[in-house]
């Protein structure tokens, strides 16, 4: 009786597993609340896309030996576009663990058209590429860590509507790395790295904190660069 019970129950299991697994992407997305964006979503939860915009998109696949392995749910993603190549993967934990996560091995190229296609609405356009390099960074509850590096090269930035002259922006680079306090990324010009433009913190207690320097804030027309200035706001502010 014991042993036709336990078999009952993992095949309950397993059906309920495969539910989740096989679901629709687009179903999923409905019932998230994703609206329109719903539309553009294809295939399932254990591999599918989803069309970002008319350029850019991003594919999914669920690594089952990584995440039988980790016993957590493991995803390789790519996101793809003009000027856009980039690769990575992200482990989130079953309940009751789903409060933390990890994104991993993320490595590739972002153009600006992909910032407008994730932060509508845009007023800025600039004309840059970053690559990125080795980025991890992982999000527990109290704690937060990572690692990683972005370069971009020389280019301009404007407004969209074209009422300033195009600014000006050196080689940027940027370095992730993390203390007792949480993620910290320290913004420099490419090989000067002992002079820089800004720091933003995401600390352990959500908090956002931004620091921009007087080196920073000097390339910046009509900023004033005599002292450092700094923004602080919870987390839940961006992300409500």
């Amino acid at each position: 009786m014991v042993l036709w019970s336990s078999v009952i129950l993992l095949a309950i299991a397993a059906f309920a597993v495969s539910l989740v697994v096989y679901m629709p992407a687009r179903f999923a997305a409905q019932q998230a609340g994703l609206g329109a964006m719903a539309d553009r979503v294809s295939g399932t939860l254990w591999t599918g896309a989803a069309q970002l915009d008319g350029a850019h998109r991003v594919a999914w696949e669920t690594s089952a030996l990584e995440s039988l392995r980790r016993m957590t749910v493991v995803v390789n993603w790519r996101l793809t576009g003009p000027g856009t190549d980039l690769a990575g993967r992200v482990a989130v934990p079953l309940p009751p663990r789903a409060d933390r996560a990890e994104l991993d091995r993320v490595d590739g190229t972002v153009s600006w058209p992909m910032v407008e296609a994730v932060l509508l609405g845009l007023q800025i356009r600039c004309n840059t590429q970053a690559t990125i390099t080795g980025l991890r960074v992982s999000l527990t509850p109290g704690l937060r860590t990572g690692e990683g590096s972005l370069a971009a090269p020389a280019g301009t930035c404007a407004r969209t509507d074209g009422a300033v002259a195009p600014v000006p922006t050196p080689a940027l680079a940027l370095i992730l790395t993390s203390d007792a306090d949480g993620l910290v990324g320290v913004l420099t010009q490419a090989g000067e790295p002992e002079v820089p433009l800004a720091t933003g913190r995401l600390s352990n207690d959500n908090r956002i904190i931004v620091t921009i320097h007087a080196a920073g804030a000097a390339l910046v027309p009509g900023m004033p660069s005599s002292a450092d200035s700094e923004i602080e706001l919870p987390l839940s502010a961006l992300f409500p």
